[in-house]
């Protein structure tokens, strides 16, 4: 996949830099003979990639950002081996190699998440892709302790939604959306559709939660855009490779997103490459986007608020894949019909606004 000319300006330059940074600190600190073998073999081979650079980089960047020396309590500064610019391409590229399958409209999706606000839950949930279905585990009258597969029908209305309401739709709107990283920016900040459901800007109430907007402007400052873009990459259940990708390259293109150079956990515990973007705010809110660190694969979000009460809402996702029925895991067999239990179906109501009632905006 060819890289944006003026992406792949910056990322040249960056890694210019990085190069002669760590030349110049290998000579003076690290002996030839202390060199590992991969290092030495990447170097050694003339016209080396600099992907393989990169590639290599990121593996060692957990153990490499801080190094002590002197005597107890002295520290060197934090030394990174990549740039944010470095890490997102290099996420892109990983995207942009997936192979890209459409489920069928009675296929399911799977997806095995943590999250975490006041307490941790461990949930694997099942959508259909068509919308129509969904399914969680857990226990029901009449059958006991025993976990069973939860199936709900929704019956509500269809009309346009939002990111990760509709698998079908998102996958539908996504596919549209230009793979040029700037263009795309523009799109997903101007277009309702991919508004998050709740105002990161806002403060959040005593459970932690936002207030949701019913008509979320566009998104104009970094932080709104920021917000956005992460919300695809978590509530999206099927993003086309070529739209992943450029949706990483476009998060390099908001001021202020940043790698962070000490090492930083998601909700599962798994360490990994961490990008973060601080709002500057009156809550102090900052947001955190988890990456595999040998893969680059998506792993989960992060947001801190720090203002009256303090609040971390985390999510990790484990594993995710295409299914024939709801209970299966990728590559498993189908359930026991016994397990599978079919709820009544859902009735959703609009209620009218209360006299007076002012939609926040």
């Amino acid at each position: 996949m060819n890289t944006p000319m003026g992406f792949k300006q910056r990322l040249g330059a960056e890694l210019a830099l990085l190069e002669k940074a760590r030349a110049e600190r290998a000579a003076e600190e690290t002996p030839a003979q202390d060199t590992p073998g991969a290092v030495r073999r990447v170097f050694a081979r003339p016209g080396i990639r600099r992907t393989v650079f990169v590639g290599l980089a990121a593996g060692t960047l957990a153990t490499a950002v801080i190094t002590t020396s002197g005597g107890p309590g002295a520290q060197t500064p934090p030394v990174p081996t990549m740039t944010v610019a470095q890490v997102l391409d290099a996420a892109a590229v990983n995207a942009a190699k997936a192979r890209d399958k459409e489920p069928g409209l009675h296929q399911w999706l799977y997806a095995d998440y943590v999250q975490c606000l006041n307490d941790c839950g461990h949930q694997p949930v099942w959508a259909r892709y068509d919308g129509a279905k969904g399914a969680t585990r857990g226990k029901t009258p009449g059958t006991g302790d025993r976990d069973v597969i939860l199936v709900t029908t929704d019956n509500a209305p269809r009309r346009p939604g939002r990111v990760g309401e509709q698998p079908r739709e998102t996958r539908e709107v996504l596919s549209r959306l230009p793979t040029d990283p700037h263009k795309l920016l523009a799109r997903v900040s101007t277009d309702r559709f991919f508004a998050a459901g709740a105002d990161p800007n806002a403060a959040p109430d005593s459970q932690g939660l936002h207030s949701i907007s019913a008509d979320q402007p566009p998104a104009v400052t970094p932080g709104a855009k920021f917000a956005r873009i992460l919300n695809i990459l978590q509530t999206a259940p099927s993003i086309p490779p070529q739209i992943n990708a450029a949706l990483y390259r476009a998060l390099a293109l908001i001021p202020g997103t940043e790698l962070v150079g000490t090492p930083m956990r998601d909700a599962a515990g798994r360490p990994g490459l961490t990008i973060a973007f601080d709002f500057h705010d009156q809550g102090r809110t900052r947001e955190y986007l988890f990456l595999d660190p040998r893969t680059y694969a998506y792993r989960g979000t992060r947001t801190d608020w720090h203002g009256e009460h303090d609040f971390t809402d985390s999510f990790a996702r484990l594993a995710t894949g295409i299914v024939d029925h709801p209970g299966q895991v990728p590559g498993g067999p189908a359930p026991d019909p016994s397990s599978i239990v079919e709820l009544e179906p859902t009735f959703v109501v609009p209620l009218p606004d209360p006299p007076g009632f002012r939609k926040k905006h």
